[in-house]
């Protein structure tokens, strides 16, 4: 898989290739620290509540669609 971090108009800012079968949002973190962001978009895969700390400590907003299997569900702004 390639995982990315990318700027607000989708420029390649960072990137790491894992086998298939790892897990999307560990790998989220070591891209996106020490990046600056007031918004941090991810898909579902993404979910975590470790990620949505991370982010929050960042002073950012985490814009990321609750994972189906979440019994808590976080509100997203779509």
């Amino acid at each position: 898989k390639i995982h990315m971090a990318v700027r607000g108009l989708g420029c390649p800012v960072r990137f790491t290739l894992t086998a298939g079968q790892k897990g999307d949002a560990p790998q989220a973190e070591p891209l996106i620290e020490a990046l600056p962001a007031e918004i941090v978009m991810a898909d579902a895969a993404y979910d975590s509540d470790r990620l949505r700390n991370m982010i929050a400590g960042k002073g950012a907003i985490a814009v990321i669609p609750n994972n189906p299997s979440r019994a808590r569900k976080y509100p997203i702004d779509k």
